[in-house]
């Protein structure tokens, strides 16, 4: 529970950059009211995933490598926690079929779930958290996992899904999660929590 209140803080202080930069963007890229909010929650989604996997921030930057290569050593022992991070990337498989067609096969999908996992295995080599292959397999199985759902859920595709949204958009809205949980999130972060405590 703690975890989820703490995410939830990370979030909102993500928030109040994330809000007006996609209202610039809905003027400029966007163009449509049900597509910006749409991004915003995918945007939302991106920054609770970074916020919940410790990504390093400007403030916080300690290189500490702790690198585990060898699958399945600590995911038995701590299967609770994997299927946590399974859960973690359901909406991930979810969310990119049904927004963008060009992850509509599972190939496309698979892939753009490993990328992201080692992004953000990589990124955990500067915070001090341990970068472990498990986290690696259960994240894609999170992806396949909701890619599959979103297959059922769409009816193949068919239905359920968002037109004419370009690749341009999904690496603008990751792009810009990741700038503003790097430079710009902390410090609102660091503000909000000094008003709770």
């Amino acid at each position: 529970m703690y975890r989820i209140y703490i995410t939830l803080m990370e979030v909102m202080a993500a928030a109040v950059f994330i809000i007006p930069l996609w209202m610039i963007y809905h003027k400029i890229c966007f163009h449509s009211w049900k597509r910006t909010m749409i991004y915003m929650v995918f945007a939302f989604y991106m920054t609770a995933v970074l916020a919940l996997v410790g990504f390093p921030n400007i403030t916080l930057l300690k290189i500490e490598v702790t690198v585990n290569v060898i699958p399945f050593i600590y995911m038995i022992p701590d299967f609770a926690n994997a299927c946590l991070n399974v859960l973690l990337f359901i909406p991930f498989g979810f969310f990119l079929p049904t927004l963008w067609e060009k992850f509509r096969n599972v190939k496309s999908t698979i892939v753009a779930g490993l990328l992201t996992t080692l992004f953000i295995e990589i990124s955990q080599l500067f915070t001090g958290r341990a970068t472990d292959i498990d986290d690696v397999i259960t994240n894609i199985l999170g992806t396949i996992i909701g890619y599959y759902i979103a297959c059922w859920f769409t009816k193949a595709f068919t239905g359920r899904v968002l037109e004419n949204s370009k690749q341009s958009d999904f690496n603008l809205i990751c792009g810009s999660v990741v700038i503003i949980m790097f430079f710009f999130q902390p410090f609102i972060s660091n503000l909000l929590w000094k008003m709770v405590l």
